[in-house]
């Protein structure tokens, strides 16, 4: 038994075993039971619940990396960086008033922001997240659950045509969107075509644009798709902007965004 050995959660030992396997690209049962010191079972069980997040894939005696993988799915998303989620969410909660209808785009950072309207009275969200609505409907009695139309797709959010029908005629005060990346050059990106497109129509409802992110997604670009600009939007709720990034990005592009820090 190694020093790796120790008593850890499952979390933990989980995202150790995507840091070998994204070092090694490939993992082994029993080499993993040995370095964690616990049974092949729990390994299996670890591995199991990665590859239905879409971390991995399950092989014979082992795990390889999963094929096209770009963004964890939004399970795995919720449990990282929740501190700083939280603090966005909050935060984000504070705009929204008694009474109002918001549309808020898919997401794990968005979502955070569903779970501090507890307090909001007789509020309407408008989401293309299944698991925003689930939420609104078993835990928050004061607001109503909206879904748009739209394709499930395989990240378990709605998109495509029907979507776009289902907005004919919708316009609210604000649009909260999340963000996969920020590259200084291309802006603020989602992970596929069919979510910037979601987050592009989102963007046409509404009279203010407020995007949440955390600090990790400030140089996140690879392989993203943009769907705005520093100055397509007002509002830009962080929990710190690593060397003034964003802001200045704004700045330099002449647009009305407003880079706001919250405490985690």
């Amino acid at each position: 038994m190694t020093d790796s050995a120790q008593k850890i959660t499952a979390e933990e030992r989980q995202n150790r075993i995507l840091d070998m396997l994204s070092r090694k690209g490939e993992v082994v049962v029993s080499d993993l039971s040995s370095i964690f010191g616990v049974s092949a079972v729990t390994i299996r069980t670890d591995l199991t619940e990665l590859e239905h997040e879409g971390m991995l894939k399950r092989i014979h005696g082992g795990a390889v990396p999963a094929r096209e993988l770009v963004v964890p799915s939004l399970p795995t998303r919720i449990r990282r960086n929740v501190r700083a989620k939280d603090a966005i969410g909050q935060a984000a909660a504070e705009l929204v008033r008694d009474g109002e209808t918001i549309l808020v785009g898919s997401g794990s950072t968005t979502l955070a922001l569903i779970r501090s309207l507890d307090r909001k009275r007789d509020i309407s969200v408008i989401s293309d997240e299944p698991a925003a609505q689930t939420y609104i409907q078993q835990h928050l009695p004061n607001a109503t659950p909206i879904s748009t139309g739209g394709i499930l797709g395989r990240g378990f959010h709605l998109y495509g045509p029907y979507l776009t029908a289902s907005l004919v005629g919708t316009h609210v005060d604000k649009v909260f969107l999340g963000a996969d990346g920020f590259d200084r050059r291309l802006g603020f990106l989602a992970e596929r075509q069919v979510t910037a497109d979601a987050k592009k129509e989102f963007m046409k409802h509404a009279s203010k644009v407020i995007v949440l992110m955390d600090a990790t997604k400030v140089g996140a670009s690879r392989l993203f798709v943009p769907f705005a600009q520093p100055g397509d939007v007002d509002l830009v709720i962080m929990d710190t902007d690593p060397g003034g990034v964003v802001a200045e990005a704004a700045r330099v592009g002449g647009g009305r965004s407003r880079v706001v820090e919250v405490a985690r």
